[in-house]
């Protein structure tokens, strides 16, 4: 899973600007980048507040702004998505009775709370309404330093960072939508993952069962072209192109490091959550670990 990540919102736009697929979708991202320093943020970008533009570690529950490109009507846009997905369909109904209004848009706000994360396999699937429409054509990258996760052993948790080698931003592929609740817009986001791993199974112990270990989907820059291309309902041979640009993902050319713990077995939003730090008794490849 991908439930705890790492930003910088100036790095991710420089890099996103840096990278353009030419001269003139450079400008194009500049022009929002000079605009949004300048405090006259677009309807994707939020006001620039030091303290919100970057995070060492940010749990999914911090419902953080990420930085993301999307395809707009004129090309590439940069933005700064609500991290917990919440989809048009959950926007305000104007005719429901206004007790119902409340409850409709107090659970609204609770999905946000909890979809981080959409798998990858089923985005498209019919029973999954609360992915499919943006899977076919809201579709967006999420532009990270890196992610947490956790590896537990004889009862301990030990967390570790992934990020790139070369210590570039990490692009993954993400899900995003509008949502009006409340009268106010919500414009958010998902991270994608993929299973890399099956999951195994005591059948004298279903404690000891295993779940399946999960990854983001890391892009390239030119993957965004496929990747924003529309799809129509129905037409599996643009999902079947799609797939295989997913299932082309792989943990090559990240780094994993184990990080350290604070006194409440938490990780702190610091330096340190990229520092490595040994454990005497732990002995894990994860890199090969996470090898699909």
């Amino acid at each position: 899973m991908c439930k705890n990540v790492s930003f910088d919102t100036n790095k991710a736009f420089r890099f996103l600007i840096k990278n353009a697929a030419s001269s003139e979708q450079m400008r194009q991202l500049h022009e929002q980048y000079s605009l949004w320093r300048e405090n006259e943020p677009s309807r994707f970008m939020k006001k620039p507040v030091a303290s919100d533009l970057q995070r060492f570690f940010s749990p999914g529950k911090e419902n953080a702004a990420l930085p993301v490109l999307l395809q707009g009507a004129s090309g590439p846009r940069l933005a700064q998505l609500e991290w917990g997905f919440i989809p048009n369909w959950r926007s305000d109904r104007p005719k429901d009775d206004p007790l119902k209004a409340v409850d409709r848009a107090t659970k609204a706000l609770e999905i946000g709370r909890k979809t981080w994360n959409s798998a990858s396999e089923t985005m498209f699937d019919d029973e999954k309404p609360t992915w499919r429409d943006s899977a076919h054509d809201r579709r967006c990258v999420i532009v990270l330093d890196g992610y947490f996760d956790f590896y537990y052993h004889d009862e301990v948790k030990y967390p570790f960072f992934i990020s790139p080698d070369n210590g570039d931003c990490l692009l993954v592929a993400g899900l995003w939508d509008v949502a009006t609740i409340n009268g106010e817009e919500h414009l958010t986001c998902a991270i994608l993952t993929q299973q890399i791993t099956e999951p195994t199974h005591d059948e004298e112990d279903d404690e000891n069962t295993e779940r399946p270990l999960r990854m983001p989907i890391i892009l390239e820059p030119e993957d965004f072209a496929l990747w924003w291309e529309p799809i129509e309902q129905g037409d599996y041979n643009k999902i079947d192109e799609l797939e295989k640009l997913m299932s082309k993902s792989t943990n090559e050319h990240l780094d994993y490091i184990t990080i350290a713990k604070n006194d409440e077995q938490r990780i702190d939003n610091n330096e340190q959550a990229h520092e490595p730090f040994e454990y005497p008794d732990f002995d894990v490849d994860l890199k090969e670990l996470y090898r699909k």
